[in-house]
């Protein structure tokens, strides 16, 4: 297993994040290629590869401006690999690198609902900031969760 911060150059991997997110998250509900490739280059994208470079899992990071802080815009886990503790280990080893980077607080929203990721969230350190009513629109309520790096 390795975790990479992704370049813009590296296309193959590039269409692979891409597909994960459609896996994911559908067509409607994941990163485009517009938001990958601004991720890479206005932020921060991290990936974990098993030893074959096969896409385990994604972290997706925008910066707050004027702010030490990010948001976790997406995280996610192939199907196929989900429940073996992967998506931990990317959260961790990302937040790490952030951390030695000047990073002091990272923000995320999660649907309520889904109690795997709030829990995943939660045992890493994140807590429930607010509940966020109809944030992406009506009945689409989310958590804000905030955990502080320092």
């Amino acid at each position: 297993m390795k975790i990479i911060e992704v370049d813009a150059k590296a296309r193959e991997l590039i269409k692979k994040i891409y597909d994960n997110e459609v896996e994911c998250f559908g067509v409607m509900g994941g990163a485009d290629m517009w938001m990958i490739m601004s991720f890479i280059r206005y932020g921060k994208l991290y990936v974990l590869l098993d030893d074959n470079d096969k896409l385990i899992s994604v972290a997706q990071y925008q910066g707050v401006l004027g702010k030490n802080e990010v948001f976790l815009y997406g995280f996610s886990t192939s199907l196929k690999e989900r429940g073996k503790g992967y998506g931990k280990i990317l959260l961790e080893e990302s937040q790490n690198r952030l951390k030695k980077i000047g990073v002091e607080k990272v923000y995320l929203t999660v649907d309520p609902k889904n109690s795997k990721a709030v829990k995943l969230y939660e045992k890493a350190g994140y807590t429930v900031e607010e509940l966020q009513k109809d944030e992406y629109g009506k009945g689409i309520d989310r958590y804000l969760m905030i955990k502080n790096l320092l």
